[in-house]
C-alpha cells in the first residue's frame, strides 16, 4: 500500500522541541510530514500505525511518536548474529574467562567445518560472569587456520576472545542455529555453579562468512532463569 512507502521514508529528527530523551528520536509533527510528502493525514496515520506494528515507533501522550532506536530490528533479537550470552542476559556481564586447547576434528566437525581428518581445531571455552557468579558458558570449535589467518596470539587468551568477538560482529556473517532446552550434567553444573538437572538453554550453531566458508561451530549454555531471548517474527 501507499502508506507502506511513506512509513519506509519517514524522516527522523533528534530532540524535537526538547521533548525527547538522549536515547530517543521524535518523528516530525504530522502536519509537517503530511505537507512534505503531499499526502492526507489519514494516509500518514496509517503509515504511523504500520511502524508501530513493526515495533519501530511508540506513541506517548505528550511526546507524540517516538522512534524506538534501542529496539531496532537490525540490531536486536536473534535475527542478528552476535553473542546471545552477552546480549540477552538479564544481568550485566562483568567479565569472560577464556581457555584454549587443540584437538583433531571430530567427524561432525569434519563435516560441518569442511575439514580434513589431519586438520587441527581450537577448542575455546568461555565462562561468562556477572557479579562474580557464572551465568553462561560457551564451547567454541574453530579451525586453527582461521586463527592463523587472523594472526591471533594463541598464548594470549584475551586476544583469542577479542578475535572471537570481532568475528561474531563481522559483516556478512550468517549462521545455522538451533535452540533447545537440556538438563545440566555434572561438568556444566560445576562450571555454572548450579544443581545437576537444572534446565539450561542451549544454542547450537555454525557460522559462515558471506562466501559460505565455515568459521566456527559452537554451543552456548545459558541458565533458563537468567535469559530473555528476543525473536521477532513476521509473515510477509
Amino acid at each position: 500500500m501507499f502508506y507502506g512507502s511513506i512509513a519506509y521514508l519517514l524522516p527522523v529528527e533528534q530532540d524535537v522541541e526538547g521533548v525527547c530523551t538522549s536515547h530517543e528520536s521524535c518523528i516530525k509533527r504530522k502536519n509537517v510530514l503530511a505537507e512534505q510528502f503531499q499526502v492526507s493525514r489519514g494516509t500518514l496515520r496509517q503509515a504511523m500505525l504500520l511502524l508501530q506494528e513493526n515495533g519501530l515507533i511508540s506513541n506517548h501522550q505528550g511526546k507524540g511518536n517516538i522512534v524506538l532506536s534501542n529496539q531496532n530490528l537490525e540490531s536486536n533479537g536473534l535475527e542478528k548474529v552476535g553473542n546471545p550470552i552477552v546480549n540477552f542476559c538479564v544481568q550485566p556481564i562483568d567479565r569472560a574467562v577464556t581457555s584454549v586447547g587443540f584437538q583433531p576434528p571430530t567427524r561432525k566437525h569434519q563435516e560441518v567445518l569442511k575439514l580434513r581428518p589431519s586438520s587441527i581445531v581450537a577448542v575455546i571455552d568461555i565462562t561468562y560472569y556477572s557479579k562474580e557468579a557464572p551465568v553462561g558458558f560457551a564451547m567454541v570449535y574453530m579451525p586453527h587456520e582461521i586463527l592463523d589467518e587472523g594472526r591471533v596470539d594463541l598464548e594470549n587468551t584475551d586476544s583469542v576472545y577479542e578475535f572471537y568477538s570481532q568475528l561474531l560482529a563481522s559483516n556478512g556473517i550468517h549462521s545455522d542455529t538451533r535452540l533447545r532446552i537440556v538438563h545440566a550434567r555434572e561438568r556444566l553444573a560445576d562450571i555454572l555453579h548450579i544443581p545437576q538437572g537444572d534446565p539450561l538453554l542451549i544454542l547450537e550453531e555454525e557460522l559462515y562468512t558471506e562466501y559460505d566458508r565455515p568459521v566456527l561451530s559452537q554451543k552456548l549454555y545459558m541458565g533458563a532463569d537468567l535469559y530473555e531471548i528476543s525473536l521477532r517474527r513476521k509473515n510477509k
